[in-house]
């Protein structure tokens, strides 16, 4: 009996070899090989049917449990009650060359030995096969903020305005903006950090009074909660040397949340204006000045103008 089965599968696998394709449990291979392991599929099988399934195409794609494969897919396994299993190995350090001699750059283990360097957990070989680095897989959570990116900006000399009494320049140009880029179906959170000197470039008189500070905009439009500004200090006397309005740094930090429930990535940009509002005394020269005292030198008495931004995501729950 059992060679006569035998001999009925030989002839079947001869039979369809012919025809370029061999089938085992079937006799309309949908492959080069095709193994229906179950031998209860019919000419359209189901979902259900190929669950048993076993192919490889001509083209050498292969498939588990599916007999229609993705054409992006060199092997793909289907199945809803099942995994892969990866292969569990116990790498004894990040640099392990010798548990797996020489091993591929890009090759995916299971590490079951935890020590002082590592954990237990997925790992993947970053480095080379004669100098591995096993990075594991960082632990995700849809809840958390995850740290991206951070964004800076540095001031590249100062920038001088001519003021006179009674006027408010709001929109003066520092040269300080941060394009950040929110990823497509995600939220995300932005933390807005900056310091700018701001003062007199000449000495002051002693009727100079007002204010100055920075505008905090969001795609050119004010954020109030990023603007700052504080009030000039009257000079000691007139044309002293070192009066109290010389030079300050004003600092400021923000946050914003922007959803971005859209399959596009979205751009957003925070800039800084300087803002001036005098109320007394007038200069026919450049009075105040902004984002370092000195065009040269290292400014090390107030620094120069810092911008930093930090983005954090996390996905649209």
């Amino acid at each position: 009996m059992k060679k006569s089965k035998l001999l009925l599968l030989g002839i079947g696998l001869l039979v369809n070899s012919l025809e370029a394709q061999i089938g085992v449990n079937t006799a309309t291979p949908l492959g080069t090989f095709h193994v229906d392991g179950s031998k209860d599929n019919v000419e359209n099988p189901t979902n259900s049917q190929q669950s048993n399934d076993f192919i490889v195409k001509s083209t050498g794609d292969t498939g588990i449990g599916t007999t229609i494969l993705d054409p992006s897919a060199k092997l793909q396994v289907n199945a809803d009650n099942k995994g892969v299993l990866i292969p569990r190995v116990a790498l004894t350090a990040t640099n392990d060359g010798t548990t797996i001699p020489a091993p591929a750059k890009g090759l995916i283990v299971y590490n079951i030995n935890s020590n002082a360097n590592m954990e237990e957990g997925f790992y993947t070989n970053y480095g080379t096969p004669s100098s591995p680095n096993w990075i594991t897989y960082k632990k995700q959570d849809k809840n958390n903020w995850e740290f991206i990116d951070v964004f800076e900006k540095t001031a590249t000399g100062p920038v001088d305005r001519v003021v006179v009494s009674g006027s408010i320049i709001n929109n003066i140009d520092l040269g300080m903006s941060v394009t950040v880029t929110v990823p497509a179906n995600s939220q995300a959170k932005i933390i807005v950090a900056y310091s700018i000197p701001i003062g007199t470039s000449v000495n002051a008189p002693s009727n100079f009074g007002g204010y100055f500070g920075i505008r905090f905009l969001k795609n050119n439009v004010e954020f109030p909660e990023g603007s700052r500004k504080q009030t000039i200090s009257t000079p000691v006397a007139a044309n002293a040397e070192f009066s109290p309005s010389k030079m300050v740094s004003i600092g400021g930090t923000a946050s914003d949340t922007i959803v971005n429930n859209t399959d596009t990535p979205i751009s957003v940009s925070y800039t800084l204006n300087g803002y001036v509002e005098s109320f007394s005394g007038t200069f026919s020269q450049a009075l105040i000045r902004f984002n370092m005292w000195s065009a040269t030198g290292p400014n090390f008495n107030w620094g120069k103008g810092y911008m930093n931004v930090q983005l954090f995501t996390k996905p649209i729950i």
